[in-house]
């Protein structure tokens, strides 16, 4: 066989694989049945859940009132904020006068999966470890306890769900949750574990960790009040000392834009949140929300911010594959969450590469492929577009891994853009789902919507937004909102 054959022979293998791949993982049923599937699962999540559609008690009304005093609020403490997410820690110094500011950020790895309350002392002692010799030059201002020891507010975004007990309901993203760790108040057990652990180190004669009540806050919710925020504020402009954490151009969208208000996240999980009136809640809803008030009346019309946990979405509609995650059998399942985010969408690629190595043999061929293809990889995979693209990021593998031998990586990128296709179709019946429920009405075809989103996932792949946007028909328009998951937690300190 001549190489010009063999070509053509690799070529038409292919084409054949990419076809059986495609006809696997692409959607059987029409958008419009897709989408009546969902509309039907969030009114079940809404009305019976005890997992899902969860409201927070911020007191979101606050961001919609003209009120300068929340703008402007004088108050020299700065807050210690965390952002607890899939795989990293985020540790972020803000300071809420005269605007919210970043002083300073420093990011740490999440190597365990089992939580336990070890698994969280040592996260504690990792973030006190990197900023002990840091927090006397942020925090010298703040008030103090007792006359001696220096305050830290510390507000956390946590990217599980949490119930109105502050107990943890699930974790997905590939952690375990331990026995000791169920059925507690997560807030209290958080702030024993700071103090558990001030005790033990130098700190603990001029710092003290203060974790205020409610100030443990879903992720969703901490992007939504950003993005309540913006669109309150257009004037603010939040950012860091090294760069613009939010464009004038992504918050001018977002102040001009009309209709609901719905946030989005896509990184290592997928989840929204959005906003609805306290009177469409179920009455178990309603009363766990009062009993977090101290059964305070609520007025129908008060706005709540709910906590959609949507990667629950899709038992009706997702047929996982053969090469999908597929949960253990105690697991309540997360279809959308296993299809379309960054924790789950390379092993489907890894999957498919296993079954079908002439895909690309000399990748096929190695041990630990999740090394390789991680999510930034699939990304780039996804986002190729060009011969420059393509060889860029073969001289990457190359470099990184040692890998003398040729890569053929174009069919690999067409599977990417395959599995992206796929998790597009049902992200965007699911969102504009969760518009129509918000508006109580079926939404015009040419209504648009401007959804604040983050995560790495989508923000570093320019293919998943292209998808999105085409999928809606320019019905939905992404704005990005970096570092929002800490600016959030930072914003509920003044509500």
């Amino acid at each position: 066989m001549t190489v010009t054959t063999e070509v053509k022979h690799n070529v038409f293998s292919n084409d054949i694989i990419l076809k059986e791949i495609r006809s696997a993982l692409m959607p059987k049923q029409q958008f419009k049945s897709i989408s009546q599937d969902f509309r039907k699962e969030l009114t079940q999540m809404l009305n019976k859940s005890s997992d899902s559609m969860l409201p927070s008690s911020l007191n979101i009304l606050r961001l919609y009132k003209d009120n300068n005093d929340l703008l402007h609020p004088y108050n020299h403490n700065k807050i210690l904020a965390i952002d607890f997410g899939g795989t990293t820690l985020k540790i972020a110094v803000i300071k809420t006068y005269p605007t919210l500011c970043i002083d300073y950020l420093h990011t740490l790895n999440i190597q365990e999966r089992y939580v336990d309350s070890l698994f969280f002392e040592k996260i504690i002692q990792a973030m006190i470890d990197e900023m002990k010799d840091k927090f006397f030059d942020f925090f010298y201002d703040n008030d103090l306890i007792d006359n001696k020891i220096l305050n830290i507010p510390v507000s956390i975004t946590f990217s599980f769900p949490l119930n109105s007990k502050f107990e943890i309901t699930s974790m997905g993203k590939g952690y375990t949750l331990s026995d000791e760790i169920k059925n507690i108040n997560f807030l209290t057990f958080l702030q024993k574990t700071f103090n558990k652990v001030c005790s033990q180190n130098s700190i603990k004669d001029t710092f003290a960790f203060t974790i205020k009540d409610n100030l443990i806050i879903n992720d969703s919710i901490a992007v939504h009040l950003t993005n309540t925020y913006i669109k309150q504020f257009p004037t603010v402009t939040f950012f860091t000392d090294s760069y613009p954490s939010i464009p004038a151009s992504s918050s001018s969208t977002l102040a001009n834009s009309h209709g609901n208000s719905i946030s989005f996240i896509l990184g290592t999980g997928t989840n929204s949140s959005f906003e609805l009136p306290f009177k469409r809640l179920p009455e178990f809803k309603r009363l766990e929300l009062m009993k977090t008030k101290n059964n305070a009346p609520f007025e129908d019309d008060t706005t709540v911010v709910i906590n959609a946990e949507m990667g629950f979405l899709g038992e009706s509609c997702i047929t996982l594959t053969q090469f999908d995650y597929l949960p253990p059998g105690s697991a309540k399942p997360m279809p959308l969450e296993y299809i379309s985010s960054g924790r789950y969408i390379p092993s489907i690629l890894i999957n498919i590469l296993n079954k079908y190595p002439a895909l690309e043999p000399t990748l096929a061929g190695m041990t630990e492929l999740d090394k390789i293809i991680d999510g930034a990889v699939f990304g780039k995979l996804a986002n190729i577009q060009d011969n420059f693209d393509l060889d860029e990021l073969t001289s990457q593998l190359q470099n990184k891994h040692g890998i003398k031998t040729p890569l053929h990586l174009l069919p690999l990128s067409r599977v990417a853009k395959i599995i992206v296709q796929r998790a597009s179709i049902y992200l965007v019946a699911a969102l504009l789902e969760i518009d129509s429920l918000v508006s109580e009405h079926k939404v015009s075809p040419y209504h648009k919507i401007s959804i604040g989103y983050v995560g790495s996932t989508l923000a570093y792949s320019k293919y998943y937004q292209d998808q999105i946007e085409k999928v809606s028909n320019g019905r939905i328009n992404l704005v990005l909102l970096q570092d929002s998951s800490l600016f959030g937690a930072a914003i509920s300190t003044l509500l």
